[in-house]
C-alpha cells in the first residue's frame, strides 16, 4: 500500500462527503475521476472500503485528535493518516516508519489515548448517543449503534423477471452465500459474496435487487392488491413502487410523486429494466405536501424525507451529516404536512421513515393521530419491534432496529379510514 496516495485519496473523499453532502460511493468515485486512484498498491475496491471505515471512524479519529491538540482543526489528511496508523497497529499489520513518524509527530501521546466514551468510541455524533438514550437502556443503544457499524446487505428477487427459486441457484453458482428470510420467501441475506453484488449479471439485469429487509416490510405492511389505486409520496428512486408492482404482478395503478425531476427521470428507466408495466404507472414532478386530487386512492404510501439516520449502516456519510442536530426537527415539519395530505385523499395510509429517532416517527404520528378525526391509527401487522414505549403510540407501530432485526432502523406506522 502506498500510504502517501491512499491518504490523499480517503482525505478527498471526507473533503467532498462533507462539501458536497452526498454518499460516500459517490464521493469515491468523483475523486477517482478528478484525481485518479490508480498506483496505490491496493485494488479498487478495497480503496473504497477504506475510504467508507475512514468515513465510519470520523468522530472516534477526531476525538483523539481533540484529547492531543485541543480544539485546533486538522487537516483532512491528518485525520487520513492517523486513521490509517490505527487501522494497520489494531490489525497487527507493519506501519510504515514513515507513516509512524508523521503522525508521532502530530500527536506525539497516540499510543496512550484512550477512547473511552461510548459515542466516540463507537464514532457517532455525541447528540444522537444521548438522544438514543432517552428511549432505550444504555446497553441496547450501544448495541444498536454497534449492529450500524455493520454493513448488512440484502437481496431481494425479482418476480416479474425470475423464479425465486432459480434466482437462488444461480447466485449459489455465483458465490454468493445467502441466508433465506423466514418470513419473506422472495428475500435473502448475503452472508457473504466472492464478489460485489453490483457486478453480478442478475443485478444489472433486474432479476435481483438491493433492497433492504426493513424498506420491503414497509410496504408488506400496505398489503398492495391487485387493481388498486395507490398514491406513493415520495417515490423516487422507485425500489419500493417496483415492489408493489410485483406484489402485485403489475396490475396495481400508481401515481408516483417526487419533488425532483432528475429522480423521476432515474425512476422511469429503473421500472423498466426491473420489468414493471410503466402504462400502470405516473410519474409526477410535484411537491406532495400540498398536491390535490379529484379522486380518492384506495392506499397512500408516505415513505417520507428524513434524516436516513436508520440507514448508516448502508452509507457512513449520514454520520457526518448529522453533525447538525437540528435536522430531525427541520424534518418533521415536512413529515407532518406529508402525512396530513396524504391522508386527505386515501383510504389506508402507511407512513414510514428510515429513521431511529422518535422525532420523525412517534412524534409525527402521535401529532396527526391526534388532530385528525377521518384516520385512526392501527396496527400495522408486521412481525417486528415496537415503538419507544414513552410514547402513546408504541404498542400499535412498529420499528426494526439493526442490532434486533439484522436490517436498517425503520418506523412504521399504518393509518385506516
Amino acid at each position: 500500500m502506498d500510504v502517501d496516495k491512499v491518504s490523499a485519496i480517503i482525505a478527498n473523499v471526507l473533503y467532498i462527503v462533507e462539501r458536497m453532502k452526498i454518499s460516500v460511493r459517490r464521493a469515491f468515485v468523483y475523486v477517482c475521476r478528478r484525481f485518479g486512484c490508480g498506483a496505490t498498491g491496493i485494488a479498487r475496491e478495497e480503496l473504497f472500503k477504506l475510504s467508507r471505515d475512514f468515513i465510519s471512524n470520523y468522530y472516534r479519529v477526531r476525538y483523539i485528535v481533540e484529547c492531543a491538540r485541543g480544539s485546533s482543526i486538522p487537516s483532512y489528511r491528518m485525520l487520513a493518516k492517523i486513521y490509517l496508523y490505527l487501522r494497520l497497529k489494531e490489525g497487527g499489520g507493519a506501519v510504515p516508519s514513515r507513516l509512524r513518524k508523521s503522525v508521532q509527530r502530530d500527536i506525539p501521546s497516540i499510543d496512550s489515548i484512550e477512547v473511552k466514551p461510548v459515542w466516540a468510541r463507537l464514532s457517532y455524533p455525541r447528540w444522537l448517543y444521548d438522544k438514543l438514550l432517552e428511549v432505550l437502556p444504555s446497553s441496547d443503544v450501544e448495541e444498536l449503534l454497534e449492529a450500524m457499524n455493520r454493513r448488512v446487505i440484502w437481496i431481494r428477487v425479482n418476480t416479474l423477471k425470475i423464479d425465486i427459486d432459480k434466482a437462488f441457484h444461480l447466485l449459489e453458482k455465483e458465490g454468493v452465500v445467502l441466508e433465506y428470510d423466514r418470513d419473506i420467501p422472495f428475500l435473502a441475506r448475503v452472508v457473504k459474496s466472492s464478489k460485489p453484488i453490483r457486478e453480478l449479471e442478475l443485478f444489472k439485469n433486474g432479476s435481483i435487487v438491493l433492497q433492504d429487509r426493513a424498506s420491503i416490510l414497509a410496504v408488506l405492511a400496505a398489503r398492495p392488491e391487485e387493481n388498486m389505486v395507490i398514491y406513493d409520496f415520495a417515490a423516487a428512486p422507485g425500489i419500493k413502487a417496483s415492489l408493489i408492482m410485483q406484489l402485485t404482478e403489475n396490475r396495481a395503478r400508481i401515481i408516483a410523486m417526487d419533488f425532483s425531476i432528475k429522480r423521476l427521470n432515474s425512476m422511469r428507466l429503473l421500472l423498466k429494466q426491473y420489468g414493471v408495466d410503466t402504462s400502470k404507472i405516473d410519474l409526477l414532478h410535484t411537491d406532495s405536501r400540498g398536491i390535490s386530487f379529484r379522486d380518492r386512492a384506495d392506499l397512500a404510501l408516505i415513505d417520507a424525507v428524513c434524516s436516513s439516520s436508520g440507514a448508516i449502516s448502508k452509507d457512513p456519510s449520514i454520520k457526518i451529516t448529522l453533525r447538525d442536530h437540528s435536522i430531525p426537527t427541520k424534518m418533521k415539519k415536512t413529515q407532518i404536512d406529508m402525512l396530513y395530505n396524504a391522508l386527505k385523499y386515501s383510504s389506508t395510509a402507511i407512513y414510514s421513515v428510515c429513521s431511529i429517532l422518535p422525532e420523525e416517527g412517534e412524534e409525527v404520528v402521535e401529532e396527526v393521530a391526534r388532530n385528525i378525526s377521518s384516520h385512526r391509527l392501527v396496527d400495522t401487522g408486521l412481525r417486528a419491534s415496537r415503538g419507544y414505549r414513552r410514547y402513546r403510540v408504541w404498542n400499535v407501530v412498529s420499528r426494526t432496529f439493526p442490532h434486533i432485526d439484522r436490517c436498517e432502523g425503520f418506523f412504521i406506522a399504518r393509518f385506516e379510514a
